[in-house]
């Protein structure tokens, strides 16, 4: 059995693989928490695993902590997917390789074994961001912009006539009547177009059946508004790691 782990920037997704048996698992919130009071309490009645398969953007220090919990609990040593030149039929755009979030480059591993062809992949988390993939495995590149709580915040923050009151609906609108509907909406319209725009164009350069596959905390927010109609899966960082857990035990 294989704990497969999803290390965010706000949660932690995690399912149990079992050759062909898929159990995902509720995710957890990372807060200001260390990982061992995180894990202990998710995982202290979950039977020993084979192996432990982690994507982690949370930082060196994080990654030592999970590597140091790891093998305390199990006796055994995380193994770490980090962003590389080639891996897994994917090859890499970027000049530094590393410089790519792991979870992007699960996402692209993911999006290579399940399409066999071109994909586009847009993740909606903390950050939104867009990558794409040619039809023989090459990775074309990507945008990154906040996510819609951020885009909220920075405007709640930086401007000194917008605040968020108690009573305020909260609503998504074309046209709100409130200062918190007004701020959601104009968020979420933004990150819709921003996706809807992109995928558009990137179809345009990869073929009109491209398929969008679409993931992230906030993806199920978004999709009823997108007109790209992507394929929804919240898994897609779990599922490159399965994919790149047997690449590594063959």
């Amino acid at each position: 059995m294989n704990l497969l782990i999803d290390i965010g920037n706000t949660r932690i997704k995690w399912a149990l693989q079992n050759g062909e048996d898929w159990n995902s698992g509720t995710p957890l919130l990372r807060g200001n928490k260390a990982f061992k009071d995180i894990a202990r309490p998710a995982w202290k009645e979950l039977e020993a695993p084979e192996r432990v398969i982690v994507s982690n953007v949370a930082g060196a220090e994080f990654e030592k902590s999970v590597r140091t919990w790891v093998k305390r609990r199990w006796k055994i040593l995380p193994e770490f997917l980090h962003s590389q030149a080639e891996q897994c039929g994917v090859s890499n755009a970027y000049a530094k390789p590393e410089r790519l979030g792991n979870d992007r480059w699960a996402a692209l591993i993911a999006a290579r074994a399940r399409c066999r062809g071109a994909a586009i992949i847009l993740s909606c988390g903390t950050a939104i961001t867009i990558d794409a993939l040619s039809a023989d495995g090459r990775h074309l590149g990507g945008l990154i912009t906040p996510g819609v709580d951020l885009m909220i915040s920075s405007l709640t923050e930086g401007a000194a006539d917008v605040s968020l009151q108690a009573g305020d609906s909260g609503e998504i609108a074309l046209l709100a009547s409130s200062t918190e509907s007004a701020v959601l909406g104009g968020s979420v319209y933004a990150a819709v177009s921003l996706l809807d725009r992109v995928s558009e164009d990137l179809r345009g350069e990869l073929g009109a059946g491209t398929p969008v596959l679409l993931t992230g905390g906030d993806a199920e927010r978004l999709m009823p508004l997108l007109q790209s109609q992507p394929t929804y899966d919240p898994e897609l960082v779990l599922k490159g790691l399965a994919v790149f857990a047997e690449e590594a035990r063959a």
